[in-house]
């Protein structure tokens, strides 16, 4: 790859136990609070069930293939460096643009909802006077404190370099677990099983068939996030081999799957499971039948507040190294490849990353719904291009990597539809919900055109060579 002359290393120090929580803690944020009712209501809890661990049995594979590609290219930046050297400078820049707007775009949905979650948490503090409005939603002073507060905090994690990051994100993941453990304990041992019933049904009025066939492409989304992991490679410490790597991101999803299994059904367990479809925490009143006077309620905000804040952390590393690799190959300006000789950070890149996130922030609230519609798009085709991309390289080099995905080319080629799939539904869905052109689609059109003209300006005003394969 291009760039500066001497390129500068990154600080080594990422364990097995540190893969595991850049991936669990993507995976798993704060959405099972939110979105109970929306996972429960197609195909019953029993459903809801089966669509979550039969899913792990695509997104397993998926993570053992990303493994692969960490082991041949195993350098900051994830998927952009794999496409890059699978298809040339051009379309990896086309993924690491999107992959860009990705993790910067949930890193602003985060200190968003980290707001609504304090507003749930304090009342008190809601009803505010907005100081402005945009994309329909009101913007208040608390919003905007919240949000950027915790931007800050993120950069400054991340300008710290991968050891405290990382550090951090152990913490909380272990921590998250924990708490969570308790929270299913709790809702079994109060709750009554009979809630569960019927256990297979959906609350929607459709057939169990089509409400089956909604969870699996829902389970997908929310199983999606093990990839963040492979940002932080070139960060291994020594002695944590590929292989670590793959069983961290495997364990991942299938963590997370069974958290999500079990989470609803202790919720399930406690109210009648068609009660969590309404109303805006589901979970939250669940457990409330278990401890009165809001104990629940505030407890489980606090656990998913502390869930958000792991998630945000990872997508500001994964962001910050992605802008890294981008600036190594010539795409952004080479000085947000400059690595922190005491900290071995890229410390410009999360300045930069934080700075976007704060962007991000000042559209409000409003910017959720599109965030959350490009962020599904963006990885989900993304996914799907790197799958074809290891294809590609394997073709490229028939030496066996350290860590390669079992199965061969029959079980790659598999998972590599089933992620087109669902890749084409995410992307389809904006068209079956707006009468006109998606305000999505607008935004990710001039996000890229916004790409072509950095790249664009920095050639033709600052000189800089062009983009040259790796």
């Amino acid at each position: 790859m291009s760039g500066a002359p001497a390129e500068p290393a990154l600080k080594r120090g990422v364990t097995g136990p540190g893969y595991f929580a850049l991936a669990f803690g993507t995976i798993v944020g704060s959405a099972w609070m939110v979105l109970m009712g929306e996972w429960v209501a197609p195909a019953g809890p029993g459903g809801a069930v089966l669509a979550f661990l039969g899913m792990t049995l695509l997104m397993v594979p998926v993570a053992a293939a990303y493994a692969e590609l960490v082991a041949r290219v195993p350098r900051a930046g994830a998927e952009f460096v794999f496409v890059e050297k699978a298809f040339g400078p051009w379309p990896g820049f086309v993924t690491g643009w999107y992959l860009t707007l990705y993790f910067v775009g949930i890193s602003a949905f985060e200190g968003l909802a980290l707001s609504w979650f304090l507003e749930n948490l304090i009342p008190s503090l809601s009803g505010q006077t907005p100081l402005y409005t945009l994309l329909g939603r009101p913007v208040t002073a608390m919003d905007l404190m919240v949000g950027l507060a915790g931007a800050a905090i993120m950069t400054l994690l991340n300008a710290s370099g991968a050891k405290v990051a990382v550090g951090f994100q152990k913490i909380v993941t272990f921590a998250f677990l924990t708490a969570s453990a308790l929270l299913v304990l709790l809702g079994f041992a109060q709750g009554d099983i009979s809630n569960w019933q019927p256990l297979f049904e959906s609350a929607q009025g459709r057939s169990f068939g089509g409400g089956m066939f909604v969870m699996l492409g829902v389970a997908g989304m929310w199983l999606s996030g093990f990839q963040n992991a492979a940002s932080a490679v070139e960060e291994r410490a020594p002695g944590t081999s590929f292989g670590t790597v793959a069983r961290a991101m495997m364990l991942a999803v299938a963590v997370a799957a069974l958290f999500y299994s079990l989470i609803i059904l202790a919720a399930s367990s406690l109210a009648p499971w068609r009660d969590l479809t309404t109303g805006a925490l589901p979970v939250a009143a669940a457990f409330d039948h278990a401890l009165a006077g809001g104990l629940a309620t505030n407890g489980i905000i606090l656990v998913a507040m502390a869930s958000l804040l792991k998630t945000w952390n990872a997508m500001h590393l994964s962001a910050t190294r992605v802008i890294l690799a981008q600036a190594r190959a010539g795409f952004l300006p080479a000085s947000l490849a400059h690595i922190d000789a005491r900290t071995g950070a890229p410390r410009r890149a999360a300045l930069l990353v934080g700075f976007w996130t704060c962007l991000g922030v000042l559209a409000g609230r409003g910017a959720i719904s599109p965030i959350i519609s490009m962020g599904t798009m963006c990885t989900t085709a993304i996914a799907a291009v790197a799958l074809f991309a290891l294809m590609r390289l394997r073709a490229m080099d028939r030496v066996v990597p350290a860590f390669a995905l079992p199965g061969g080319r029959p079980l790659l080629m598999a998972i590599a539809v089933g992620a087109t799939v669902v890749a084409s539904a995410a992307i389809a869905t904006p068209f079956g919900i707006s009468e006109s052109m998606p305000v999505e689609i607008w935004l990710m059109l001039g996000w890229l055109a916004l790409g072509g003209l950095l790249v664009m300006a920095q050639r033709l005003l600052i000189g800089a060579p062009a983009p040259q394969p790796a």
